[in-house]
């Protein structure tokens, strides 16, 4: 008897099993404070639907029915601003909210509710995808919520993160010499290929604020950041296309998304 029931559950399991991985949702996200990110297994703690005020009572939005979606604040509620899949666009206030998870190329990661921007689905394959061009429309949050000066960290995925690096001095090793700056004093640098056979055009690039352009190797083997929603990451620099230190973000940011719009509603409606 206790055989067949074990049988059973384990058949209920393999049935489930497939039907819940089709419920893996990935997206493309950008928080209020401007930072861009692509998500695995995108969740609202594992819900993927919004409880809502609709006609008088309480009402479910499934995920699977819109795209995309933006988080708005208005007074001390918060509401949802959709795109429903027949084309129309609709706000509900959300009854019930918590923070959305999922995993990026560096772990686990976890936003609090009240920092999510806008989010585009993108389907189930992200791999194959080509990611370097997002586009996420400006929230209109951006300059009451981000700092006067930031650190911006463009990922070869495509990825944009947004925050404070921890190193004082950046030091490069060039056919000169080694040479060290100041965080303060640098401008940007870019990062080639970590392997042991570099080309020229692989080497890493360093630019300061005096004018300098200098070609060689940065000795960080990672660059570790305190994102502006508080998370500390540390980055291998194999990950990492380009950082750019003390930018002021009203005006980068927002010709970065304008630059970025139109492609991902293409790319979006192509893989739905």
């Amino acid at each position: 008897m206790k055989n067949i029931k074990l049988l059973s559950f384990l058949t209920i399991i393999f049935i489930l099993a497939p039907f819940s991985n089709t419920l893996a949702l990935n997206a493309r996200i950008e928080t209020i404070d401007g930072e861009i990110s692509t998500i695995k297994d995108f969740s609202m703690e594992g819900k993927r639907h919004f409880y809502i005020d609709y006609k008088g009572g309480t009402s479910t939005l499934d995920w699977k029915d819109i795209d995309p979606f933006e988080i708005i604040r208005m007074d001390q509620n918060y509401w949802v601003e959709v795109l429903l899949l027949n084309g129309k666009k609709d706000s509900f206030k959300v009854r019930q909210f918590s923070s959305f998870k999922g995993k990026s190329d560096f772990g686990q990661w976890s936003i609090p509710f009240e920092k999510m921007g806008k989010v585009y689905f993108i389907g189930d394959t992200i791999e194959g995808k080509k990611r370097d061009e997002p586009s996420i429309k400006e929230t209109g949050l951006l300059s009451h919520s981000t700092p006067k000066e930031i650190d911006k960290v463009t990922m070869k995925n495509g990825d944009i993160l947004l925050g404070n690096i921890s190193a004082e001095i950046i030091s490069i090793r060039t056919n000169y010499g080694t040479l060290s700056f100041k965080k303060e004093d640098v401008f940007r640098f870019s990062l080639g290929t970590s392997g042991k056979a570099q080309k020229e055009k692989e080497l890493d690039t360093l630019y300061s604020k005096y004018g300098d352009k200098l070609i060689g190797t940065i000795s960080a083997s990672q660059i570790k950041i305190t994102l502006l929603t508080g998370t500390d990451l540390s980055i291998l620099r194999e990950h990492i296309k380009e950082v750019e230190l003390g930018i002021t973000i009203d005006n980068e940011q927002k010709a970065l998304q304008e630059k970025l719009t139109e492609s991902l509603s293409k790319e979006t409606k192509e893989t739905r």
